[in-house]
């Protein structure tokens, strides 16, 4: 049977959003109401990140864009990284493809849901991390901006995994090889420019450095790199949304 999944270009944005909206309300269903995916989108990132600077004086302008950056990362990008492989291994992604959605309903409809859960854990701890350091961000609308725009980014980087994963422990060992690196260079820790030429270079190839410079931005006030990350992360989010729809497409289709 052909892959039915092929985009419409007459479809309205509506219709799309729509779909999108429909797919998204199912995943939320099936995997992030669970107080175990709520604990691991929090605990694990936050451990990782109380590891590495415990003991270390940090400024709150480092602190909080990098441990909302990581949150972000890890709790957008989990779940989508898996839930493919899960309905492909229990047969249940037959049952989208025979709906009227194309691949891109699918894959942004999975991404709304994943980006969803990554802002809230990211506000979560946003909020926490203010109220026990009585630090201040300057700007908390841009902030909240920065926040919205680094987990599509994350979740969209997680669907481009669960799209050419053939299972979930393929998945999970790739988004881990992934991301562990990443933090290490993307200014979590300390500032880009504190890192030596060459690494500095890798890590304005990965989101996560944007990410954290946009939330960074916001914590002490706007300036015009702010809006230099939104571009970087909005280019990001359209490489990756393109990419899984072209690898999804092709391991789904007959």
């Amino acid at each position: 049977m052909a892959n039915n999944s092929s985009h419409r270009t007459d479809e309205t944005f509506s219709d799309f959003m729509a779909k999108a909206i429909c797919v998204a309300k199912k995943d939320a269903k099936i995997y992030y109401f669970k107080p175990q995916i709520l604990g691991f989108g929090i605990l694990i990132p936050a451990f990782v990140y109380l590891s590495f600077s415990i003991g270390r004086e940090i400024p709150f302008s480092l602190l909080v864009p990098g441990l909302v950056g990581v949150v972000s990362l890890f709790g957008a990008s989990s779940v989508v990284a898996i839930s493919i492989p899960i309905e492909k291994q229990t047969q249940t992604y037959e049952l989208l493809q025979s709906a009227p959605l194309s691949t891109l309903n699918i894959i942004f409809g999975k991404c709304l849901a994943g980006s969803a859960f990554g802002i809230l854990l990211s506000l979560v701890t946003a909020l926490g991390a203010v109220l026990l350091s009585s630090g201040i961000v300057v700007n908390p609308l841009l902030f909240m901006v920065a926040a919205v725009a680094g987990a599509f980014v994350f979740s969209a980087f997680g669907m481009t995994i669960s799209a050419g994963a053939k299972d979930m422990p393929t998945a999970n060992m790739v988004l881990t090889a992934l991301r562990l690196p990443m933090i290490f260079i993307s200014g979590v820790f300390v500032p880009t420019e504190s890192l030596p030429p060459q690494l500095r270079i890798v890590s304005y190839l990965t989101p996560l450095t944007y990410a954290v410079d946009a939330l960074r931005e916001a914590t002490v006030g706007q300036s015009v790199m702010f809006v230099v990350d939104l571009v970087a992360l909005l280019v990001w989010f359209i490489v990756f949304q393109s990419i899984a729809v072209f690898v999804l497409g092709k391991t789904t289709s007959v």
